[in-house]
């Protein structure tokens, strides 16, 4: 009697494995192609738009569409020409440079400002003006005081790139709960201490938001310059070709600086995944929500 009852248990639970096998396999199946189709999406999306831009390029005049086939085989012309390495290794160092002092004075004022309500008096004012202000208008001035050669361009790069940061990191120094200012207190720990064990951990997504935000505008910043202020470096040969009308050449020169941004945000997630791991599970974690 027991060997009957211990088959059929046996019997029964593994009809229900059975069955719920069967019903967790069709879920599996039917979310299989749900997300090949995600992964193949991109490259048909961009697949679509090549096509369509070569079969409406082919069609009008050269000057004012050129078609991708034009475009690489500018590439290939630049390149072999020496024009467009070099170009983009100014790019880059203009971008970086600018950039990385916008990053550094940024985030010290941000915190300064978080921490401190007497600071944020003093500078609110200047953040707000300068923030409304189309600093492309401060060009000249910027040339009146640097010159037309490096220091200028990364003067307009970082007065386009650091109004961000401030910003994002004031906001995310203040968003710091107060229990853990108070834990602090209560610990006696230093102001260097609560900036770097408590307020900095807590602003580290808003300023990576910032950092993305004043990663373009630097960007901006940067072909801004080389096309108003030196004309070299990328900016230099989108000016140039724009100038004679040699529409392939030209868009080449701006993938090439869309390429620089791309490398700037790829070098800025790779930072936060080594360094700040956290706030990649926290984005992840908000994608999935939304």
């Amino acid at each position: 009697m027991a060997d009957r009852v211990a088959s059929m248990s046996v019997t029964s639970f593994g009809v229900a494995d059975e069955v719920s096998d069967d019903l967790g396999e069709p879920k599996a199946r039917s979310d299989r192609p749900s997300r090949n189709l995600k992964r193949i999406l991109p490259v048909v999306s961009v697949l679509v738009v090549l096509g369509l831009w070569q079969l409406i390029g082919s069609r009008i005049n050269p000057i004012l569409l050129s078609t991708p086939t034009s475009t690489i085989s500018a590439f290939g012309h630049m390149i072999s020409r020496g024009q467009l390495i070099p170009a983009f290794f100014t790019a880059m160092e203009d971008l970086w440079v600018g950039f990385g002092l916008a990053i550094v004075v940024g985030i010290a004022t941000g915190v300064l400002m978080g921490r401190s309500e007497v600071a944020e008096k003093i500078l609110d004012p200047y953040i707000n003006f300068f923030q409304a202000t189309p600093l492309i208008a401060l060009v000249p001035l910027v040339v009146i005081w640097f010159g037309v050669g490096f220091e200028a361009r990364v003067a307009v790069t970082f007065v386009l790139a650091v109004w961000s940061v401030i910003i994002n990191t004031f906001v995310g120094v203040r968003s710091t709960p107060s229990a853990l200012i108070d834990v602090a207190s209560i610990y006696k720990l230093s102001r260097w201490e609560v900036v770097s064990k408590i307020t900095l951990p807590n602003a580290v997504p808003y300023i990576f938001a910032g950092l993305r935000i004043a990663l373009g505008k630097a960007l901006i910043g940067m072909l801004i310059a080389e096309m108003e202020v030196s004309v070299t470096g990328l900016g230099g040969l989108v000016t140039n070709y724009g100038n004679s009308f040699q529409t392939a050449y030209l868009l080449a020169g701006v993938f090439t600086a869309s390429v620089v941004g791309v490398i700037g945000v790829i070098l800025l997630n790779l930072v936060k995944r080594r360094f700040f791991p956290w706030v990649g599970a926290t984005t992840s974690e908000q994608q999935v929500r939304f």
